[in-house]
């Protein structure tokens, strides 16, 4: 018997230490943590009782009543941990919403627990699980494996669930899950047939510790910096809610001027200020009493999930989240504002897609500081994000149906009185997102490398209506066509469009490429080759969106430039009278030059006669037309 107390002792020290770790690696928040310091609790208490019932077994007639409570208490304790350790996994799916809306349910996990209870309870009177004969030695009663079977009866039903949702494990974790199932299951049949199989205990410990390293994961769930759960963490409970389709609230907190602070204070002042935050958060949850999941997801990012017991209180989860991450933090002598933007998003309502909210805190970040708590919402287009899931699927139908079109603007020219070019404008209406917007294809398209597909189409539809005897008839020097920078830089582009050029008999000096410019010296190098190529061949280079963005006079000069595009918010502002010396200065530069300007956006009467008396001579814009299909922009051209 000495031999196989120390075996519970062995047990006991592995436990207690399991126990510390957690407490240090603050492990005790949300209800997952809670059913492993249940399941934790009950090993110990039947870890001691077992110590206990071993300790006065050997003194005979005596001590007769403390054989009966330790022996109790370790009966009791053993049949609930499988109990705890149903609970745990169940936790971990995250299926308890499950059972507390559907009473029936909670009356299948809870009664067998008040059954084992009351058993216990009335056993010293009843003696059907055990009794201590006269002798003082321990004897079963008829009913000890009733216990067991209950008992195993969760097992059970913590392994159904656990193939049920397999897909939410990672293979490390259901191989663990696995282990400390076997090992309750056999250990359990050994205890049933063999009462004297005392170390029992410590195989029950050994699976324990298995759960803390192999399934509980904290290296995979905290982040060492903060204590806070992870953004492993965070990714693997929102995948989860989705598969469960359980309803949750999510607040989002994103630092706007993390790096900014990074270059005053220090990096390392910059995470104590994180530190300090996190740490204001756990106080707050504590205070406020909320059982909810606190993350730190890096690079000055927060989040709390709330869960569905918190239903009818997650705003007010939110607001309180938001008042302590925008609180200043004292460094030093100085008392620093952490700008933090903070949004409350309602899972499924507001986003229903893992992937769009992974993404959300990108949006949130472009937004100005206020304070104020944001609501996703009135951030969040859900269409333009689900268009950006599907948007591989749905090029490949744009060009399976035919569904691409190019619509054409005209080009108005004050000299000659006269439409004398136009711009091709891509279109794409697809019959379950309508029109796409062309900024999010193009953007979209470039990710997924459907770009240059995309700029092979668009040449060819350009070159089919230049070589069209319409295309004679109109008197139009040449078409527009729009190039990214991403369509610029691509290797094959020239030999594509010299390809098409000859195919259709088309002049290159009838068609013409608007190029943006770009803050890259690197992208603008890459770029430089292919104008020059295809200033070259004889084809016409525009520099587009000219006032919308960084233009470097220096590159300017380099490029072989047949005209500047002034943008449309540059002309619209350029015409207000405090920015007039600005716009005629562009305006001189470019004549300067020797090149065409071009004003974009023009959209009344009074802007037309406002660019002429500035000697801008060729407009486009709503004034003339608006980019209308091929055949409806012969009819306007040869009906003006």
């Amino acid at each position: 018997m000495t031999s196989f107390i120390y075996f519970d002792y062995c047990a006991l020290v592995v436990e207690v230490l399991v126990t510390v770790a957690i407490f240090i690696r603050k492990m005790t928040r949300g209800r997952l943590n809670r059913w492993a310091l249940g399941l934790i609790g009950t090993i110990i208490m039947a870890t001691v009782a077992d110590i206990c019932a071993l300790v006065v077994d050997g003194s005979g007639a005596r001590y007769i009543i403390w054989k009966v409570i330790a022996n109790t208490v370790r009966l009791w304790a053993i049949s609930m941990i499988p109990v705890m350790f149903c609970g745990y996994l169940f936790a971990m799916i995250g299926i308890w919403h499950k059972i507390r809306n559907r009473r029936a349910a909670g009356y299948i996990f809870n009664i067998p627990v008040v059954i084992m209870t009351v058993i216990m309870l009335v056993n010293p009177f009843a003696r059907i699980i055990f009794y201590i004969d006269g002798d003082g030695a321990y004897r079963r009663g008829p009913l000890l494996f009733a216990l067991f079977v209950m008992s195993f009866a969760y097992l059970l039903l913590g392994l159904s669930g656990v193939i049920r949702y397999r897909r939410l494990f990672s293979v490390r974790r259901m191989f663990s899950v696995a282990v400390v199932l076997g090992i309750m299951f056999i250990t359990g049949i050994l205890q049933l047939v063999y009462y004297s199989y005392y170390p029992y205990m410590f195989f029950l410990a050994a699976a324990f510790l298995i759960t803390v390293l192999g399934i509980q994961s904290p290296e995979e769930r905290l982040h060492g910096g903060t204590g806070l759960l992870s953004m492993n963490a965070y990714v693997n409970d929102v995948i989860k809610y989705k598969e469960l389709n359980t309803p949750i609230g999510v607040t989002l907190s994103v630092m706007t001027n993390y790096n900014a602070l990074i270059e005053m204070l220090g990096y390392f002042t910059v995470q104590d200020i994180i530190a300090t935050l996190a740490a204001r958060l756990e106080l707050w949850a504590s205070a406020s009493k909320v059982d909810v999941d606190l993350y730190y997801l890096g690079g000055g990012r927060f989040a709390v999930i709330a869960d569905e017991r918190y239903e009818d209180t997650v705003l007010a989860i939110a607001h309180g989240f938001n008042e302590v991450v925008n609180r200043d933090v004292s460094v030093g002598d100085m008392q620093v504002k952490a700008m933090n933007n903070v949004c409350f998003v309602s899972c499924p309502d507001d986003i229903d897609d893992p992937r769009f909210l992974f993404s959300f805190d990108s949006r949130l970040d472009m937004e100005t500081y206020t304070g104020e708590l944001r609501y996703a919402e009135k951030l969040f287009d859900k269409k333009r994000f689900e268009l950006r899931r599907d948007i591989g699927a749905v090029i490949d139908r744009a060009f399976t149906k035919k569904l691409f079109a190019l619509h054409y603007q005209p080009i108005y020219s004050v000299k000659d009185k006269r439409y004398v070019r136009a711009e091709a404008f891509l279109r794409l209406n697809d019959p379950d997102y309508g029109q796409i917007p062309p900024d999010l294809l193009i953007g979209e398209a470039e990710k997924i490398n459907s770009i240059h597909a995309i700029t092979t189409f668009v040449i060819e539809e350009v070159c089919s209506f230049i070589s069209q005897p319409d295309f004679l008839l109109l008197g139009l020097e040449h078409i527009e066509i729009n190039l990214s920078p991403v369509q610029c830089m691509w290797s094959e582009f020239l030999s594509v469009l010299l390809s098409a050029v000859k195919s259709h008999n088309v002049q290159p000096k009838n068609i013409c490429f608007n190029i943006t410019d770009v803050d890259s010296p690197e992208i603008f190098e890459k770029m430089h080759d292919n104008i020059e190529a295809l200033s070259q061949v004889g084809f016409g280079i525009y520099m587009d969106d000219f006032g919308a963005g960084i233009f470097e006079v220096e590159r300017i000069a380099r490029m072989p430039l047949s005209g500047i595009k002034l943008d449309r918010t540059f002309v619209r502002e350029g015409l207000k009278d405090d920015n007039t010396a600005v716009f005629e200065g562009s305006l001189r530069m470019i004549e300067d030059l020797g090149i065409d300007s071009v004003a974009v956006g023009v959209e009344d009467e009074e802007m037309e006669s406002r660019l002429c008396a500035l000697n801008c001579n060729y407009l486009q814009g709503y004034r003339f037309c608006r980019p209308v299909e091929k055949k409806e922009f012969i009819r306007f051209i040869l009906m003006g």
